[in-house]
């Protein structure tokens, strides 16, 4: 009998599986996460999403598959707000999924979203032109730790990203907005994906982070500088956040092994962090 419970479990399992479709939430159907998930070609699409109420257009459709099923299915973003009117900064808007997600959830909410890219940032004023949410500003520019343009490396999807020095002949450059001249005031919401410029940015506003309740912060790392990791867990300590840290996704599966194989970065992980 218990043998037969098991089969009969597995069954059931590999058919939930099999018919088991969570984008079908947010109004992507089996045909398109099927076509996305295989398409290799940047070209731009434009989808109806929650029940034809919204149009977004996205040209990397595998990314932009991961980034519904972080923010709409598995719900990354998802906070209580203490106010009707919640201030969220959001630094690495992409093409403003995460701004649909804020809105769709916190209509009254009060929203900046950053992105340097020029690719991207086309997309995100397009989208936002559709949606039409009221309280929602869109900025050309990076968060950094000054206001006077960096070297900038745009890749046109979620890789772009800052180089960390100043702007170069022949580089392209991003405006920069240095993020602590926000945080003058409360922030119920604060949202830092920025491709490996987390630590310089966060040690220039410790002392302000005071004035956020809670911060999402995407962590780039590399082997050679794990104590960034280290520093940002203590500055998030020495300003009272709790937190919570999950995989962000699989490099190197195997890191004793694997760890000399060269990559962009070798972590991503996911940091929450919250008042008590």
């Amino acid at each position: 009998m218990p043998l037969l419970n098991n089969l009969i479990g597995g069954v059931r399992h590999r058919v939930n599986k099999l018919f088991h479709r969570p984008y079908r939430a947010f109004g992507i159907g089996w045909f398109e996460e099927k076509k996305w998930k295989h398409q290799k070609d940047n070209r731009e699409v434009k989808q109806h999403v929650y029940k034809d109420r919204y149009t977004i257009c996205f040209r990397d459709a595998s990314e932009f598959l991961v980034s519904v099923d972080e923010l709409f299915i598995k719900e990354f973003y998802k906070f209580r707000p203490q106010i009707d009117r919640p201030r969220i900064i959001d630094c690495g808007s992409y093409i403003g999924t995460s701004i649909l997600y804020f809105k769709t959830n916190y209509p009254n909410a009060i929203v900046t979203g950053f992105e340097p890219d020029a690719l991207n940032f086309a997309l995100l004023q397009r989208n936002l032109e559709n949606w039409g949410f009221e309280d929602t500003t869109a900025v050309n520019a990076a968060v950094w730790i000054h206001n006077e343009g960096i070297s900038f490396n745009s890749a046109g999807n979620m890789s772009s990203r800052i180089t960390g020095e100043s702007a170069k002949a022949g580089m392209e450059k991003a405006n920069t907005v240095r993020l602590r001249e926000l945080l003058n005031e409360p922030v119920d919401f604060l949202k830092i994906d920025i491709e490996g410029a987390e630590l310089p940015v966060l040690k220039d506003c410790s002392d302000k982070l005071t004035n956020v309740r809670n911060l999402f912060i995407e962590y780039h790392g590399r082997y050679e500088r794990s104590s960034d990791l280290n520093q940002i867990l203590d500055i998030l300590a020495r300003n009272g956040f709790e937190y919570a840290i999950k995989d962000g996704g699989v490099i190197h599966a195997r890191p004793f092994w694997d760890k000399d194989t060269d990559y962009e970065f070798d972590l991503l992980l996911n940091i929450f962090a919250f008042r008590p």
